[in-house]
C-alpha cells in the first residue's frame, strides 16, 4: 500500500456509509503484534525473500508533511532499523526482497516539496545507498519489484516531456531503461506484477495494462475513468493473479479482481465501505489486508480470506484505529504491516504481526 495513495483514498471515504464486517468462524488466521518501537511512525510496505523480511515506511516528524525514510529487517525475534542515507523529508513506499546482498526499496524524495523527485535505495548487505534515479524533473516511485532474471522494475509517476504520467523503468547493468511506451496518456502506476520480461501487469489510477516485452496495453476488464483504481496483485503464476484494489460505487467499497490467462473477472466481496491494499498468497490462496471504516470516519484493520469463491472478512490485529498496507508469505507465517494507534487523536505506531 502506498501512502500517497491511502491519504487520498481514505479522505474520499469518509463521506461514504459506515461498514460491518464478520469473521468467518472456520478462518484460522490468529494475529501475533510484535513490537516496533516507532513513534510516530508508519509502515507502508513488507515483503519476504532469501534476504529475510523487511518493512518500510516513514517516522512522522509533522503529521504526513514531514517525515524520514523508515527501513526495518526481522532478525528472528525482533524489529531492526537500518541507518538511512536519506537525512531530509521523504518516506519509502514499497520494498522488494532478493539475496542478503540485494533488498530495494523506493518511495519519494520531498527535500523540495514542490519539486518531490523518486527516490530509490539498495541495501548492499551492511547498509543502504541511494541509487540515482531517472532523471526527471520531478516524481515518485510507489512500487519495486525483482524480476525472474534479478531485473529490478519501479513504477509511479513523473514529469516527462512537460506532462505528468505513469512511468516504469527495468534497473539492469546499473542503468535505468524506461519502458513508458503506451502509457503517455496513463496516470500514475500503482502497482507491478512482473512475470517475465515479456510478460507484467501494471496497476494504474485509471485502469490495468499489460506489457508483451515492447509496449503497454490497456486490459478493457477494468475501466479507465478512475472509478476502479488497483492497488495490489499477486501472482501463483501466469494464468492466476489476484487483484485488489477501491472501487468508487454510491461510496467507496473493496475491489477484487482474478485473471484465468485469458481475462480479469470480478470476485465478490463484503459489503460496506472497505478499501484494500495489498495481498499475499499463502498455498495460492488470497489473503488481503486494508481498512474498513466505522461511524462514519474510523479506520480499523482489515482482512479477508477466500473463502470458496469469493471474499469474506477475517480475523484482523487488534487496533483501535488503523490501516494494514502490506501482507507478505514468508516461510513459516504470514506478515502484515501499517499502523495503529490508541485512538484517533493519538500519534500513530508503526504496526507489524504475524500469523503462523
Amino acid at each position: 500500500m502506498r501512502t500517497s495513495i491511502l491519504v487520498a483514498l481514505t479522505g474520499a471515504a469518509l463521506t461514504a456509509a459506515p461498514a460491518a464486517a464478520h469473521p468467518a468462524k472456520e478462518d484460522s488466521l490468529r494475529w501475533t503484534t510484535t513490537a516496533t518501537h516507532r513513534q510516530p511512525a508508519t509502515f507502508n510496505d513488507v515483503a519476504t525473500g532469501a534476504g529475510g523480511t523487511w518493512a518500510v515506511g516513514g517516522d512522522q516528524k509533522q503529521d504526513f508533511q514531514d517525515q524520514r525514510p523508515l527501513a526495518m529487517r526481522w532478525d528472528g525475534e525482533a524489529w531492526k532499523t537500518t541507518a538511512q542515507p536519506v537525512k531530509t523529508n521523504a518516506t519509502l513506499e514499497s520494498v522488494a526482497v532478493g539475496t542478503t546482498k540485494n533488498v530495494w526499496a523506493v518511495g519519494e524524495d520531498r527535500t523540495d516539496p514542490d519539486k518531490p523527485k523518486p527516490l530509490a535505495l539498495h541495501w548492499s548487505g551492511t547498509k543502504w545507498q541511494v541509487v540515482t534515479p531517472p532523471a526527471v524533473p520531478t516524481g515518485s516511485f510507489d512500487d519495486v519489484v525483482i524480476a525472474p532474471d534479478a531485473s529490478v522494475w519501479v513504477t509511479g509517476w513523473a514529469n516527462v516531456g512537460g506532462k505528468e504520467r505513469a512511468v516504469v523503468y527495468r534497473y539492469a547493468g546499473g542503468k535505468w531503461q524506461a519502458l513508458n511506451a503506451g502509457l503517455e496518456d496513463s496516470v500514475n502506476g500503482n502497482v507491478l506484477t512482473v512475470l517475465s520480461a515479456k510478460n507484467a501487469w501494471l496497476g494504474l489510477n485509471a485502469g490495468l495494462a499489460h506489457f508483451d516485452g515492447k509496449r503497454w496495453t490497456l486490459v478493457t476488464d477494468l475501466p479507465t475513468d478512475g472509478s476502479q483504481i488497483p492497488t495490489a496483485m499477486a501472482a501463483a503464476g501466469p494464468k492466476d493473479i489476484w487483484l485488489v484494489g477501491v472501487q468508487y460505487t454510491s461510496g467507496i467499497a473493496p475491489l477484487a479482481l482474478r485473471y484465468n490467462g485469458t481475462k480479469w473477472t470480478k470476485v465478490a466481496v463484503p459489503a460496506g465501505m472497505a478499501q484494500l491494499y495489498d495481498v499475499a498468497l499463502r498455498d495460492k490462496r488470497p489473503v488481503v489486508v486494508g481498512e474498513q471504516f466505522k461511524d462514519n470516519q474510523t479506520a480499523t484493520p482489515y482482512v479477508l480470506r477466500l473463502s470458496g469463491s469469493k471474499l469474506v472478512a477475517a480475523p484482523a490485529p487488534k487496533a483501535a484505529t488503523g490501516t494494514l498496507t502490506g501482507i507478505t508469505t514468508a516461510k513459516d507465517r504470514m506478515w502484515t504491516v501499517g499502523m495503529s494507534a490508541a485512538s484517533t487523536q493519538s500519534p500513530f505506531t508503526a504496526l507489524a504481526a504475524f500469523t503462523r
